[in-house]
């Protein structure tokens, strides 16, 4: 059984294929430099701990993945950090990669729930954009913003165009995927959609 975890972070698990990229990915592979760029305020002290063992490649292109391969993908708070037209791309690899009795796991923020949550400016804007913008931090350069985001009908349309199939929206620890008990976390419970789809 092959499993794909793309943007896994240091929340993916050893018994998944886990593709990141970037500079937190990259710091990760030699801790002293993740601990030099937390010391210098570069990165939250969240990012020091045991990340999984992580392939370096940039999902923006080629998968490096045999077509029709794959049973599982998972892919949390990822795809909102790219334009529509990439994530297009991205999740057109996916459908390459993936079985065709395959799954694909999906989370990512919901719109409609900040929308419907509003408190004020700063909290919104924190979860529209993905960090805390209003706070001059030094370590904005190393994480990548949210580029798009997506509430139900957004989502059911982009899978529905990339060719996805049995569009079901669960919630958190509830679906078919694999592993969901130990990969989804607990802070998205709520906020965010959860969708699994298949070709």
């Amino acid at each position: 059984m092959k499993k794909l975890n793309l943007g896994s972070g240091p929340s993916g698990l050893n018994s998944w294929i886990n593709l990141d990229y970037g500079m937190l990915p990259f710091l990760n592979k030699w801790p002293f430099l993740m601990q030099i760029a937390v010391k210098c305020g570069f990165v939250g002290k969240n990012y020091i701990k045991k990340w999984p063992k992580i392939r370096l490649k940039n999902i923006e292109n080629r998968l490096p993945i045999n077509d029709k391969s794959v049973d599982y993908i998972y892919c949390s708070h990822v795809i909102e950090h790219f334009e529509r037209w990439k994530a297009i791309k991205i999740l057109q690899e996916c459908r390459r990669v993936l079985k065709n009795d395959g799954l694909i796991r999906i989370i990512v923020p919901d719109l409609a729930w900040a929308i419907k949550n509003y408190k004020n400016a700063k909290n919104f804007n924190n979860h529209f954009f993905g960090y805390e913008k209003d706070k001059r931090y030094r370590f904005s350069m190393f994480i990548r913003g949210h580029q798009w985001m997506y509430d139900r009908d957004e989502m059911n349309g982009l899978l529905r165009e990339v060719g996805f199939k049995n569009i079901k929206f669960l919630e958190y620890h509830k679906g078919k995927c694999k592993d969901i008990k130990k990969l989804d976390l607990a802070q998205y419970k709520g906020n965010s959609l959860f969708v699994e789809a298949s070709n």
